[in-house]
Order: C-alpha cells, then sequence, then structure tokens
C-alpha cells in the first residue's frame, strides 16, 4: 500500500478548480481535481455528493488483497485489484475510488464480500481519473493566477536567462470504458452495494452470483450500467442514465428489476438468451433507441411500468405486457398513451401478449423519494 500526502492547501486550490479543464500542477494534482469532481460534479437533483472529508491522504492500490480492509477517504486505483475468497472489502460513507485510466483496463473483481455502502448526503463514487496528458510548457502570464498550482519556473535560452515559463499537466476528461468495471463473482457469497454512484465503467457491476444486492444507486455513464449472467440479483430504486445500455440480462438471467429509473440511455434494458427478468414498477423514459429489447428467447415479465417519450419502441421483440402506461414512444406524438393489447402496436413490436394497458401513469413506479 503506497500512501501519498496532499498538503491542505494543495487540497483547498483543487476544490477551487474543479471547473477548470486544465491545471498547472504537479504530476499527481491533476488525478486529485478529477478525485474531487466525481464527488461534486453532474449531481442531479435527488443525490447529494458532499464527502464531508477532511483528510489528505490518497491511497494507492492494486493487486490482491491479503485481509479484510476498510476503505475510507481517497482511493486511487492503479491496476486490477482482486478481493480473494474468504476475505471482505468495506467501503465506507463519503469514500472516492478513482481508477487510472490504462490499456488494459482496471476493475474490481470480488470473490469474498463487498460492502460499499454509502448514504444519501454521503455517496459512495467509483469512477475514472481521466487520461494524464503530456506536460506541455507554456509562457507564465505576467500577473500569476490565483487558481495556477505547482508551477514550474524555468529560466534559459533567448530572452538573457529571464523568461519564465510553466508546465502545465491536464488529463482528458473522463469516459465510458476507462475502467472494467466491479465484477462480483461466482464464488462471493454475498455483496451489497447502496448510496453508490458508479460511472466511467465498460460494465459498472457484473453479476455472476445471485448474491448480490444493488439499491438505490446512481449509474451512469457506462457502456453497460448492470450485467447479470445466468443470475438472480436484486436491483431496487437505482437510476440509470447516460450508459449504453442501462441493465443487460444473459444466458437465464432473472433478476428482480423494481423501482427503478431509465432516463436518457440508448437502450434501457437489452434481454438476451432465454432470460426472463421481472421488470415492475419503473420508469423507461425519452432513452435514444428501444426502452426494453428482446434477443432470442428471451422473454421478461413487464407490469405496472410507466414507459414514455422514448424515440424508439417501448418494448421490441418479446416480453409479457401487463397493467403499463405507454405514452408518447415512437414519435407517435407526445400524448398518445397505448391502449393496444395485440402482440404489436404503434409503440411496441413482436411481444408475446399485452394486456389490461393503462391510461394514467402508476403512482408507484420509479425510485422512492423516500430514499434520497
Amino acid at each position: 500500500m503506497k500512501i501519498t500526502i496532499i498538503t491542505q492547501h494543495y487540497w483547498k486550490l483543487v476544490i477551487y478548480n474543479l471547473n477548470l479543464q486544465a491545471v498547472s500542477c504537479k504530476p499527481l494534482i491533476p488525478f486529485i481535481c478529477i478525485l474531487a469532481a466525481l464527488s461534486c460534479g453532474c449531481q442531479g437533483e435527488t443525490f447529494n455528493f458532499d464527502v464531508g472529508s477532511t483528510s489528505s491522504e490518497i491511497i494507492e492500490k492494486s493487486g490482491e488483497l491479503t485481509e479484510n480492509e476498510i476503505w475510507d477517504g481517497r482511493i486511487y486505483i492503479t491496476d486490477t485489484v482482486v478481493v480473494p475468497e474468504g476475505v471482505t472489502l468495506t467501503i465506507r460513507a463519503g469514500t472516492i475510488v478513482g481508477f487510472e485510466p490504462t490499456d488494459t483496463p482496471s476493475e474490481l473483481i470480488v470473490h469474498g464480500e463487498l460492502y460499499a455502502e454509502g448514504s444519501p448526503e454521503r455517496m459512495v463514487v467509483f469512477g475514472s481519473l481521466g487520461k494524464q496528458q503530456e506536460p506541455r510548457e507554456e509562457p507564465e502570464a505576467e500577473a500569476t493566477s490565483p487558481t495556477t498550482m505547482g508551477t514550474e519556473q524555468m529560466r534559459g535560452g533567448g530572452f538573457g536567462g529571464r523568461e519564465r515559463r510553466q508546465q502545465t499537466i491536464a488529463a482528458d476528461p473522463p469516459k465510458a470504458g476507462d475502467w472494467a468495471g466491479i465484477q462480483i463473482a461466482a464464488e462471493s457469497p454475498n455483496s451489497r452495494l447502496t448510496y453508490c454512484r458508479i460511472q466511467h465503467a465498460t460494465t459498472g457491476i457484473t453479476c455472476l452470483t445471485d448474491a448480490v444486492q444493488i439499491e438505490r444507486c446512481l449509474i451512469s455513464e457506462n457502456k453497460i450500467g448492470v450485467l447479470s449472467e445466468n443470475t438472480r440479483p436484486t436491483i431496487t430504486g437505482n437510476e440509470f442514465n447516460r450508459n449504453g445500455t442501462g441493465s443487460q440480462f444473459r444466458g437465464s438471467a432473472s433478476p428482480d428489476v423494481e423501482y427503478n429509473e431509465f432516463t436518457a440511455n440508448n437502450y434501457g434494458i437489452i434481454c438476451e438468451d432465454d432470460s426472463r427478468p421481472r421488470i415492475q414498477y419503473n420508469i423507461l423514459r425519452a432513452n435514444y433507441e428501444n426502452a426494453i429489447v428482446c434477443y432470442s428467447t428471451a422473454s421478461p415479465e413487464i407490469v405496472s411500468n410507466n414507459i414514455t417519450m422514448n424515440v424508439g419502441w417501448a418494448v421490441y421483440d418479446g416480453g409479457r405486457l401487463r397493467d403499463n402506461f405507454i405514452q408518447g414512444n415512437k414519435q407517435v406524438g407526445p400524448n398518445i398513451t397505448e391502449l393496444g393489447i395485440g402482440t404489436q402496436s404503434d409503440q411496441f413490436y413482436g411481444v408475446d401478449e399485452a394486456f389490461d394497458p393503462r391510461n394514467a401513469p402508476v403512482t408507484e413506479a420509479g425510485v422512492p423519494r423516500e430514499n434520497f
């Protein structure tokens, strides 16, 4: 384990510069800036990411854990971390876990147990640090900006040894796929993530065991938010937004997907192979393609959801529909409510069956607001 100490003076300057795209600083400072931004930026109406930590330590982690660990504060992941069988990793509320983008994206692999449990005011944050750019030298301004940090003053050359230059080190903005994600392996006896923010991964959470609870999390800007393969995790009360796909189910996956919100993803939910999830009391709104897609023989049970204003189909090529409010999908018009009961209509296509359509929204659907 390596501990990097950053002075309180530098940390205050980093907070001051959260909105800057490039910061002149010592080599580690851009990563700290991104870590802070992960905690404080893009919060959304129902989430509060105030970490409330006064620690100035950044703890670097990589490799296999050898004993139970508790993470708190700011964690800097430089390579894949493995939690082996028999070991428990606990991540306390308010912790920021930042992954450095590498040619082979790092991940958190859990064969033991993982408990990442935040709170509405102090969520646990997982995300990318952004990729550090090559340092470049720029002429220093006459008056030094109060936001400039770590200036390297250099003397020499063509100005009689009086030219001052500063070295600027910046980071590219984080993006989906910068790190691989959190994988809960089949051997894991139990893992739970609550009040977590997970972003910038290839797959935010991969569930290879039933014993996973994902509750009250914000899952955004990943290629896939949550992936379940032949398993039945609990996925309840989460917000999925700006992912390639919010949730994806493969093999014989049959999770309960309840009281979630899927908005502004490319696809809300994709069901593959022979998956049979129960999709109930969710909001699927304003996704850029189809809200729910079924491939092969997948046949989800789709009950009491509000499926509205998606650019593509509300449900495509499978699924058993009952008691859903379907309105304004497939660009039919924002106030057109789907009341069809066949296998296909203007807003859904090729479903297995459709019964009891609603002409008013399901009031219980979506994330319970008292949770946030």
